[in-house]
């Protein structure tokens, strides 16, 4: 919705008077794409922590196979669709598709993904305390050097990565604090820190919108109050179940990131509805979600099955090798298994 358009409640509204300026630009501030970026990667680094918490032996080539298979065959898919609708920005580079588009969160991530079976040795020898102060100290440097740039773009990929750093690695944090966290049971207190979640990325919003105080410089402390929400969130979970409908949509959810910038431009090249702007709007974001989920049928869900089945043979002396089994974490045995389930 923020790249496209939020529900339009005040859709033909006179824009004209003040007061109907005043309700569209409210209604339309309500979502902001980028703290969302920021809760995920929270998310992200507590997924690809939590297999190895306890300190499971991790396989570095296995690791590195799995990640780039599941993640790159799907990105591929989805810079093909770019290209086919006329975007013909570089590959690589500082104004590469991958960074000035949808896709910039993504480079982030492969970033993080390359460097986390280095972080993890680090981590054994330091401790969290030491690691975290070390990268926020790193990424708010970083963020002060470009006190007046109003992008993320214009920053960079690495300078972006190393800004936004220590919000993955809190996610890492979570993972290995997930088993001791005491329940929570509290529907008041959980919906108390999603609107203050909320509230925090209107805020960052304001704030990088009319008072010149930009995103380079508050994602990194939002992320912080990302970290203690999501904590609540698994706490809260343990007593109540996700939504179903929620859950189920969250295994195609990468395929959506992707292709939802696609999906509409494609949508722009039909003949206009003109039917309201309520009814254009659930037509559209119905055909966003339908492409995404066939996109996810026809590329992304093969590219999973091909990393689950990728393995690597080790070698355990003279004439002896051992394929290394998968690893799957369920929330019933949260202990390493056979078959995984790759984030």
């Amino acid at each position: 919705m923020g790249h496209v358009e939020v529900f339009p409640l005040f859709g033909g509204a006179d824009t004209a008077t003040k007061l109907g300026r005043f309700v569209t630009h409210a209604w339309s501030s309500l979502v902001w794409g980028v703290p969302a970026v920021i809760v995920f990667f929270v998310i992200s680094g507590f997924c690809i922590h939590f297999p190895f918490r306890k300190g499971e032996k991790l396989l570095v080539g296995r690791y590195y196979l799995r990640r780039y298979t599941r993640v790159l065959i799907p990105v591929a898919g989805a810079v093909c669709l770019y290209r086919l609708l006329g975007n013909h920005q570089p590959f690589w580079g500082r104004h590469s598709i991958l960074w000035n588009s949808v896709l910039w969160s993504l480079l982030c991530e492969e970033i993080y993904y390359a460097v986390y079976p280095v972080i993890r040795l680090v981590r054994k020898q330091v401790g969290w305390p030491i690691l975290l102060f070390s990268t926020f100290v790193l990424g708010a440097c970083t963020a002060l050097t470009h006190l007046h740039t109003a992008d993320l773009a214009e920053i960079g990929p690495l300078e972006t990565a190393i800004i936004l750093y220590p919000v993955w690695l809190l996610g890492c944090v979570l993972a290995e604090e997930c088993d001791r966290l005491p329940p929570l049971d509290s529907a008041w207190v959980i919906w108390r820190w999603r609107f203050l979640a909320w509230a925090g990325s209107w805020i960052c919003e304001m704030l990088n919108f009319k008072a010149g105080i930009y995103l380079t410089q508050t994602m990194l402390l939002f992320g912080i109050l990302a970290y203690f929400w999501i904590r609540k969130e698994i706490q809260y979970s343990t007593h109540r179940e996700p939504y179903v409908t929620l859950a189920v949509a969250g295994t195609w959810s990468y395929s959506l990131y992707l292709v939802h910038d696609p999906a509409a431009r494609i949508f722009s090249k039909f003949p206009p509805l003109h039917l309201g702007y309520i009814p254009d709007w659930c037509f559209l974001n119905a055909f966003i979600l339908g492409f995404s989920y066939l996109f996810y049928l026809a590329i992304e869900r093969p590219s999973h099955q091909l990393a689950k089945k990728i393995r690597v043979i080790q070698k355990l002396g003279p004439g002896r090798n051992k394929e290394e089994p998968g690893l799957n974490i369920n929330r019933e045995n949260p202990e390493p298994q056979s078959s995984p389930v790759v984030f």
